[in-house]
């Protein structure tokens, strides 16, 4: 860098929402320009310069040609960069119509772009002795039918409403083989009368055209994949870890009214693999695969960041800073002292990531000293017949999210730093990485033989105290998988006090709370030899209000003598008359 060149400050994120055109449901890469200047000086150290700011210039975004790098050289001549230069330091506007047009980006985002990505589905029907799928406009490869209710009146056929044009269908047929695949050419008649001489003669019911079919030769045998090795027993490892919605179940048997099933990644992987080792060749369409990440559910409630701060103590740019963090690397450790609510604010950022209120897509658990690989990503564990390999917490939740690809999933890690996280995580400590959330990377884990992929539509987040001296520092490893973001005490947030006014503390507890526990807060921190920030008193030891008929005054008493004390004495137990101390202000006379 020398003096006289320009330079400019970024931060890199994902965006999906509130975007100034129309993602069609995608992540769109952004980088924002947070400041710009001229080199003025350059010592030479390799770790510094110094620059003239703009004082004028305000953040400005930029979409789709962005760099994650620390340091990016922009070289002129290129198109996309004199473009970026020109807005950078000209202050011209973005053309984002040309962007989003241009090659990488107009699969997704231009004019001709498809709203949804690809997906793959398994239609699992019966043709022989069908007139109907035999010949005629509704014949297996030209058309999917089925009645819109089963006999009980079960919705078991609501995958037929999922499907869109571009969708691929394998046809496994007689229950015998996938003799063929065809293109989805338009979505679900939902009009559509159930043909005359079938089972489902003129009940409401469902068709879907299709084009292009082609028919496999040879086809793809269910004793190919169901019964020869080794993807007969990936795909019983597959049923028994907590996949939903497959065509067959852990017994490789086919199962009952699963009509329309999805073919997620892991288990197109499988049956590609099955058809190479017969044909030489690879199942049509199999290498388009794609994964789209939507937010929202019909089933559950939407949830918005406004919905979690009406609930948080923190600001909405800490929140939002906490989000895009979130989205872009996709691991993420809320770290803080003890009582700055991590847990509480872990589900409520989950809901908002999400976009609903769904605990059904929210998985938990807590490290300690015992944890184990065999309980977070698999092992044998007792069976009637001896041992049997068992999916952990994890994977169970990660075949879930794959299964369900249209909505996020967010797993949180209480304690995170109280296992051993290389023992635990094993192979994840690769698959967890932003970059690898693809099949492509998929690995048998260490006692199976299924592929397994973290899924991109998986969020983790860990959460980790601080102040607990029995724990090792964490690795760099992990570090350099995961965000980390420090939540701090709110003891002054405004909506921490319309909490306690809320709960029925008055006006003058209120003050004195903040003012005492504030001025131990400012020695804790200040003790950096021994404690520091990481040990501040956070504000959710006094959200909880007072007991029927107790003064709060009394609240506040109690909550001092029975959690701050006792913490208080832990933290300085080489030096209790400072605990002693602490207790005796705390405690005294307004």
């Amino acid at each position: 860098m020398r003096p006289g060149e320009r330079i400019a400050i970024k931060a890199a994120f994902v965006q999906k929402h509130n975007l100034p055109f129309d993602g069609r449901g995608n992540n769109v890469s952004v980088m924002r320009i947070k400041a710009r200047g001229i080199i003025t000086a350059n010592p030479g150290d390799g770790e510094r310069v110094q620059v003239e700011w703009d004082p004028t210039f305000e953040s400005r975004d930029w979409y789709f040609y962005t760099y994650r790098a620390t340091i990016w050289q922009v070289t002129e001549g290129h198109n996309m960069a004199d473009r970026l230069i020109a807005f950078t330091f000209g202050d011209q506007p973005q053309d984002l119509d040309w962007f989003r047009n241009s090659t990488g980006w107009a699969e997704q985002f231009g004019d001709n772009a498809s709203v949804n990505a690809r997906r793959f589905w398994v239609e699992k029907t019966i043709a022989s002795g069908r007139t109907d799928r035999l010949s005629g406009e509704h014949a297996l490869g030209r058309a999917l039918w089925s009645p819109q209710r089963s006999k009980d009146g079960k919705n078991i056929y609501a995958n037929m409403l999922e499907v869109r044009p571009g969708d691929v269908v394998f046809h496994l047929v007689d229950n015998q083989a996938i003799t063929g695949v065809s293109l989805v050419e338009s979505a679900a008649d939902q009009g559509f009368v159930g043909l005359a001489g079938s089972d489902w003669a003129d009940q409401p019911a469902y068709r879907i055209g299709l084009i292009d079919h082609q028919q496999l030769d040879p086809p793809l045998s269910r004793e190919a994949f169901l019964e020869a090795e080794p993807y007969a027993t990936e795909l019983k490892e597959l049923a028994e870890s907590g996949q939903k919605g497959l065509f067959y179940n852990s017994r490789r048997g086919l199962n009952q009214g699963a009509y329309l099933t999805e073919a997620t990644p892991t288990l197109r992987s499988i049956l590609n693999r099955a058809y190479v080792e017969l044909a030489g060749q690879n199942l049509p369409y199999i290498d388009e695969q794609q994964v789209v990440l939507e937010q929202g559910s019909e089933e559950a409630a939407a949830y918005t960041l406004d919905d979690a701060l009406l609930e948080l103590f923190l600001s909405r740019e800490e929140a939002e800073d906490i989000l895009l963090l979130w989205r872009s690397k996709r691991n993420i450790i809320l770290q803080g002292p003890p009582g700055v609510g991590k847990s509480f604010a872990a589900h409520k950022l989950a809901f908002a990531l999400m976009a609903i209120e769904d605990r059904d897509k929210v998985g938990f658990v807590q490290f300690h000293q015992s944890y184990s690989y065999e309980d977070f990503v698999e092992g044998f564990r007792p069976a009637e017949q001896g041992f049997e390999l068992k999916p952990g917490k994890f994977v169970e939740f990660c075949r879930k999210a794959e299964a369900d690809p249209k909505h996020s999933y967010v797993f949180i890690i209480d304690e995170i730093n109280r296992g051993n996280l290389s023992k635990i995580l094993g192979e994840l400590m690769l698959l967890i990485e932003p970059d690898k959330r693809d099949p492509k990377w998929a690995m048998p884990l260490a006692s199976g033989k299924v592929p397994f992929h973290v899924p991109p539509n998986v969020f983790i987040m860990g959460l980790m105290n601080t102040a607990d001296r029995s724990l090792a520092v964490v690795d760099y490893a992990l570090r350099r998988r995961f965000a980390f973001v420090s939540l701090m005490p709110n003891l002054v947030s405004p909506r921490f006090d319309e909490h306690l006014e809320k709960i029925g503390v008055g006006a003058e507890v209120r003050s004195m709370l903040r003012a005492r526990v504030g001025e131990l807060n400012d020695e804790i921190v200040g003790d950096t030899i021994n404690l520091g920030p990481g040990f501040a008193i956070g504000h959710s030891f006094f959200c909880a209000a007072p007991s029927g008929g107790e003064r709060d005054i009394d609240w506040y008493h109690r909550v001092v003598r029975t959690e701050l004390v006792p913490l208080l004495q832990e933290y300085w137990f080489d030096a209790p008359e400072k605990a002693d101390s602490w207790k005796a202000r705390l405690l005294a006379a307004a």
